[in-house]
């Protein structure tokens, strides 16, 4: 098929590095390995905030929809005020980085020190092990962990670690990462907490932690050394089974009744040649278990290429359709082209995005109802896919609002502050979604859930019993 690719190559939750040129490569080396180490002078870390701004406005491509910039300005006179003594990258990382949440866009945000956690991690020390959901309610295990004879179900409502309780450690951490909505940064620290609990509190190789387990407190001391195993019921001393294995895994597919399918993509962060195999086959078995309602969960789908989710709403539509309907994109020094033929540093370029892509043949596409699950977490290319397939009417929407913007930005440009060097990552186009609805908003599903605490403690997915319930409505109606 005809690809489309409009700048969400380099996903800005995943952070992959496949890209080659200066401005797009993720992680390079530092000038010198020295600088990890180095205490860096109060005069330098200003200029690093400065640098630190002026990049993102050279590149952001609608800076004013996301963020009050006078209001960054001011936060950065706050942060150079309580810089007045040396600092490593990763103390100054914890000031400057602070600055990430007020820009409101979860593709522009400074990177942690990367250098410092690669490093840490090769040491062997123990980061966070357990995987968290964050839900209204609190914050919670994502899998049931089990070492020895300590249990842990799956559900357990995490309070505390080392004596700071989890609204703590959850609204400091959020300031740290890029996202429109402090629901979504909330879900990118849940996502990436083993790193996010070393940068913003420094913890690692002891856990100190309390949970509520059925309105008990339990504390659980992790350290290192300790084997704490994944299981599918806490109150088992089986390991995790197939079904959890095929749940752990990125892209998996089965069947949840005789009738309805689910298939996971939980990223479009993949070689395109590889997914496209991996969707053909997967339809093909749809089609011979002669499948009604097919869910797609992409609640925790980061984002990736955009020809990947391109692909996968070929096989859901019934007729041409776009993954946009207009582009804009600011140009700076990295981004004018060949002979800067684009245009002028600065620039503002804006097109009615004209691509149409054709559905699959008729035989192969999917011809029974889809559903699409969509979280907080769903982001970048996976916000793409939702608006497409909902403003073209290929599937109905299941779940809970994006935490970030229907209309994405995209095609990040990197940069390194000057003298820390840490990194910057900052996008340059705005996408439109189908519809050309341009308010600033999150996608709003077909279906909203609010999963209850009941559904919670018993490890109940809510959304697809939301999908199973609406699919009995609708045989029962007919």
């Amino acid at each position: 098929m005809k690809k489309l690719f409009i700048g969400l190559c380099c996903s800005a939750l995943i952070l992959i590095s496949g890209c080659t040129s200066k401005h797009l490569d993720i992680f390079p080396e530092l000038s010198s390995p020295d600088l990890v180490n180095a205490e860096i002078a109060p005069e330098q870390l200003h200029q690093d905030i400065d640098a630190f701004i002026d990049g993102v406005v050279e590149r952001h491509p609608d800076l004013s929809k996301y963020t009050d910039l006078a209001e960054v300005y001011q936060q950065a006179d706050i942060l150079k005020n309580e810089i007045t003594e040396p600092m490593t990258r990763q103390t100054f990382f914890k000031k400057v980085g602070r600055l990430s949440h007020y820009f409101n866009d979860g593709h522009t945000f400074l990177i942690w020190p990367y250098q410092e956690y690669q490093a840490l991690q090769k040491s062997g020390k123990l980061t966070f092990p357990f995987a968290l959901n964050v839900f209204p309610e609190g914050v919670f295990l994502k899998y049931g962990y089990k070492h020895k004879n300590n249990l842990l179900p799956k559900g357990a409502k995490l309070l505390s670690i080392n004596g700071i309780d989890i609204d703590t450690i959850f609204s400091t951490s959020q300031q740290l990462v890029g996202g429109e909505t402090e629901v979504l940064r909330k879900h990118v620290v849940a996502d990436r907490f083993p790193m996010m609990v070393w940068a913003a509190f420094g913890f690692v190789e002891s856990f100190d932690m309390a949970f509520e387990v059925d309105t008990e407190i339990q504390r659980v001391e992790l350290t290192s050394g300790q084997q704490w195993a994944r299981v599918e019921n806490a109150n088992d001393n089986t390991q995790a089974d197939t079904q959890l294995a095929m749940s752990d895994s990125d892209f998996s597919y089965h069947l949840i009744n005789k009738e309805t399918g689910y298939l996971k993509v939980a990223t479009f962060d993949v070689s395109p040649d590889w997914f496209e195999d991996f969707v053909d086959a997967t339809f093909e078995k749809i089609s011979q278990q002669k499948v009604k309602n097919l869910i797609i969960d992409i609640r925790e789908n980061g984002g990736g290429n955009t020809d990947t989710s391109t692909y996968l709403a070929s096989y859901l539509a019934k007729k041409p359709f776009r993954m946009i309907s207009s582009m804009r994109e600011r140009l700076n020094t990295d981004n004018r082209g060949i002979f800067n033929y684009k245009g002028d540093v600065g620039d503002v370029l804006t097109q009615d995005w004209d691509d149409w892509i054709a559905p699959v043949d008729e035989a192969q596409s999917f011809k029974g109802n889809a559903y699409v699950l969509i979280s907080p977490l769903s982001y970048s290319s996976a916000i793409v896919f939702a608006t497409a397939v909902q403003d073209n009417d290929m599937a109905m929407l299941v779940g809970r609002e994006t935490g970030g913007y229907a209309n994405q930005t995209a095609q990040g440009n990197l940069f390194n502050l000057p003298n820390s060097e840490l990194r910057v990552y900052v996008a340059t186009r705005l996408l439109v979604r189908p519809n050309g609805n341009i308010q600033v908003k999150g996608v709003v599903p077909d279906i909203p859930v609010a999963t209850t605490s009941e559904q919670i403690a018993a490890g109940e997915d809510a959304d697809i019993a939301a999908v199973l319930a609406h699919v009995k409505g609708s045989l029962t109606e007919r």
